[in-house]
């Protein structure tokens, strides 16, 4: 990492950051003791298992492992390269970072989602200024006010107008001199027949911001029925709509503060929540709910509502969520409308307090796919046939045996159907799912070098009167030698090792994952405890080393070479009196 950034400036764009206030952003974190807690992003976490610690900068998940400091975070989180990351600490805290040490790609890489940025931050005020020209932007007020649209939403939202012309805004950047071609990487512009033009045109457009009110890409709405009626960026270097929240750069707060996050399919759904001062929501983009959404939902709510059209489409979008949220171990319910009703047309009729008492109705999955099943099969003889095929599958994937026994029950019931035939079928549908797990034993698994390990990067002076390169160099296991060699090579500096150093130090995702595993390791760090662990490893050397030996020697016995035989038993018995004290 430092072949690219100087290392005193990573050093002070770490010194100038809160690890704690970063991860803020995109965790619910709550302080516990010395450490905040929150559920991991990185993996299906249902009670907290993700730590951080503003002592350490590191943070580390005890639940799959994952760890490293507040670059690696920022690099897993938001799928970006480490000067990227870095860079945009740096600008948090006003440092500069000089970019010429990056190797050609890196630059390019780096340089190239820098301009994206750009330009999309200028075609949103470009968008926004159409809106509001007194000619051109007449058509689209005229919509957004039918659609009743209030003037602090739409400002908020810096809803804009791409006109009716087919190159305005390619037109607008080749004035100030930006090559087509990030145009079209950003997805404003397309290519067909030799000639480029502009991708949103006759439209209202909707910029999709991070949570750092960065612009990553935009949807854009007909204002008439023509197709498609809704047109959204394509994956770019900057926007993976897979990994894109509409709206949570506003709602993040207010999702927080509630435990609970309303989640709607389309723009005018979200903005029309917001219209009625219900801000905790997010929206999807296009596409079905992704498994990275749920994660980011889950660092700001506990609790998630979808709210989907009543349609069979909008049915299925939320049928097709629920092993999603199942397997994240998310709370989730779905709020069924009137039907042909969707949100944005809903909340009008009834008014925040109208839609709010509707929230608190809202149905489990469970119960959501039971209510859909009966109304969609009915309750003839064949129909309850299709409803128990429909279910067995999501009630014997139920985790929890009390939830599936109630649920059967409740089912056995509404059908006038004997429980355990229900029962049958939901297990030979479990038995046929059922599907191996391979447990991965760890790879590092001598629990004394472990030890020795966190009290070196823990407690230094407890071990300071030993020599530890013997004690590390006699290490077996390859990840915590590495570690402890690396230990070494920074102990040679003038500043103390610190563990958010050694991360900065490795590219290499396992050693970074334990490291931060044991620095969170709770020890004893009174220097009778350290001292002891150290007698104890020496004393496992002591034995192996013997052991070795001795092995060495039965097999030029058995070979008859009395020459090393000799060697061996002489090197045997000069090792023995060399470690029979053992230093405390």
């Amino acid at each position: 990492m430092a072949d690219f950034i100087p290392e005193d400036i990573l050093a002070h764009v770490r010194d100038a950051t809160s690890i704690v206030d970063v991860i803020s952003e995109y965790v619910a974190l709550k302080k516990t003791g010395k450490n905040f807690m929150g559920l991991c992003p990185f993996h299906a976490d249902k009670n907290p298992s993700f730590t951080v610690s503003e002592e350490k900068q590191i943070f580390h998940c005890f639940g799959c492992g994952q760890g490293g400091n507040v670059f690696t975070f920022l690099m897993q989180y938001n799928n970006v390269s480490f000067p990227e990351a870095a860079r945009f600490l740096a600008q948090k805290s006003g440092i500069v970072i000089p970019t010429r040490k990056m190797s050609p790609t890196q630059r390019k890489e780096f340089e190239e989602r820098e301009r994206l940025l750009k330009v999309n931050k200028e075609a949103a005020d470009y968008f926004r200024i159409m809106l509001s020209d007194p000619s051109s932007g007449q058509r689209a007020r005229d919509y957004l006010s039918k659609r009743q649209m209030i003037p602090e939403v739409r400002d908020q939202f810096m809803l804009g107008y791409a006109p009716q012309s087919w190159t305005g805004l390619t037109q607008h950047f080749s004035r100030r001199g930006v090559p087509l071609d990030d145009l079209q990487k950003a997805g404003l512009v397309v290519a067909k027949n030799g000639r480029h033009y502009d991708r949103f045109r006759d439209r209202v457009i909707f910029p999709i911001l991070d949570i750092h009110q960065r612009v990553l890409g935009f949807g854009g709405r007909s204002l008439d029925d023509s197709l498609p009626k809704y047109l959204n960026s394509p994956d770019t270097p900057v926007y993976h709509k897979r990994r894109t929240l509409y709206g949570l750069h506003i709602g993040k707060d207010a999702c927080r503060q509630s435990g609970c996050a309303f989640v709607v399919e389309g723009y005018f759904d979200l903005l029309a929540l917001h219209c009625h001062g219900i801000q905790n929501v997010v929206a999807t983009l296009g596409t079905a709910l992704t498994r990275q959404q749920v994660r980011i939902m889950k660092g700001h709510a506990r609790q998630m509502i979808l709210v989907f059209d009543s349609d069979e489409a909008g049915i299925k979008a939320a049928e097709r969520s629920m092993p999603l949220f199942q397997e994240e171990k998310v709370e989730a319910r779905i709020l069924i409308l009137p039907e042909g009703q969707d949100p944005d047309a809903y909340i009008f009729a009834v008014g925040a307090d109208g839609f709010l008492k509707a929230a608190e109705k809202a149905l489990g999955f469970m119960p959501f796919l039971i209510a859909s099943a009966i109304r969609k099969h009915g309750l003839s003889l064949e129909g309850r046939v299709r409803i128990i095929e429909t279910l067995k599958g999501p009630l014997g994937s139920l985790l929890d045996g009390v939830s599936r026994s109630v649920y059967i029950r409740d089912l056995a019931e509404r059908l006038d159907i004997d429980e355990s035939a229900i029962l049958e079928q939901v297990r030979v549908s479990a038995a046929k799912d059922k599907k191996a797990i391979s447990l991965i034993e760890p790879r590092h698994g001598s629990k004394l070098e472990k030890a020795l390990i966190a009290i070196i990067l823990q407690c230094p002076e407890g071990v300071c009167s030993f020599n530890l390169q013997e004690i590390i160099e006699g290490f077996e296991t390859v990840e915590l030698k590495k570690i402890g060699r690396m230990i070494l090579e920074k102990s040679g500096s003038r500043t103390p090792v610190t563990g958010a150093d050694l991360i900065a130090q490795t590219d290499d995702p396992q050693i970074r994952n334990l490291i931060s595993s044991l620095l969170m390791e709770k020890i004893h760090v009174d220097p009778n405890s350290c001292h002891k662990i150290v007698r104890q490893y020496q004393a496992h050397l002591k034995k192996r080393q013997i052991r070795l030996l001795s092995k060495k020697i039965k097999e030029a016995e058995r070979t008859n070479n009395q020459e090393l035989l000799n060697r061996l038993l002489a090197e045997k018995q000069e090792w023995a009196q060399e470690h029979l004290e053992v230093p405390s």
